[in-house]
């Protein structure tokens, strides 16, 4: 089964530093002609954050982690340049903390699923007939917003407790319309799935072992649950679906 090779947060960070530190060097030992104006410094920055998340989709680092990357490697190269005032540091952290707070506090990193990948969950989906599909820890709603599309007149759920990326997934689906989808601030172990006809998680493995026990508690029969990438501890899923992407996405479907 695919699975990260070391914890994203580490790499994006590993990744950040290094890029900056490559820009930091450059604009500290250039020769004295090099212009050093803000402009330049800027353009380091941001080249940094470039070659940042080329590293990142090489080493298959997450779309939110890339985003993450573009973000932190021009910061770490401006901060120490233009020391902005003391209360900026908390604000970043604390924004950082509403997309990733579940990273720290589950070992649940903030992962998006690409366009393909949504795309083939619709169609498990479709498949099954059934009425409901529910997506614990919903991230940024994307997954919910492409299923909520494809089957409008079925009932899309999603869930999640970081806080901004709760409120984007909140907009968007107002923003796209979709009736038929509801997303909600809530644990996934609060979540009842016993009317859901497939359950969808991207979660990481930490959680997989617990989650299997309660999907199995409470789901009813016929219905599924697919994981993206992270296998079920000590059980083989009845079907694995591979998306036809850069990571060759494997969705792992166990049958209830």
């Amino acid at each position: 089964m695919s699975r990260p090779a070391a914890r994203p947060v580490f790499r994006t960070l590993a990744t950040s530093m290094l890029m900056a530190g490559l820009a930091l060097g450059i604009w500290g030992f250039a020769p004295l002609e090099f212009p050093r104006t803000h402009l330049t410094l800027i353009g380091l920055g941001f080249s940094a954050a470039l070659g940042g998340v080329a590293i990142g989709r090489f080493s298959n680092l997450g779309t939110a982690w890339l985003v993450l990357t573009f973000i932190a490697t021009p910061a770490l190269v401006l901060v120490p340049i233009y020391q902005p005032p003391i209360w900026v540091f908390p604000a970043i952290v604390l924004m950082l903390a509403g997309f990733y707070i579940n990273g720290v506090r589950e070992q649940v990193p903030l992962y998006l699923s690409n366009r393909r990948t949504q795309d083939a969950i619709a169609a498990i989906f479709e498949q099954t007939n059934g009425s409901t599909f529910i997506d614990l820890g919903c991230g940024l709603g994307d997954v919910v917003s492409a299923v909520a599309g494809k089957a409008p007149n079925k009932h899309v759920i999603g869930v999640e407790t970081a806080p901004f990326s709760y409120l984007i997934a909140k907009a968007r689906n107002i923003i796209m319309g979709h009736r038929n989808a509801t997303i909600r601030f809530e644990s996934i172990w609060n979540t009842d799935v016993s009317d859901a006809d497939v359950v969808y998680a991207f979660l990481s493995p930490a959680p997989m072992a617990r989650l299997s026990e309660k999907l199995k508690a409470e789901m009813k029969p016929g219905s599924c649950f697919i994981s993206n990438s992270f296998a079920v501890p000590g059980g083989e899923p009845d079907e694995i679906v591979i998306v036809d992407d850069s990571r060759q996405t494997q969705l792992l479907i166990w049958r209830m």
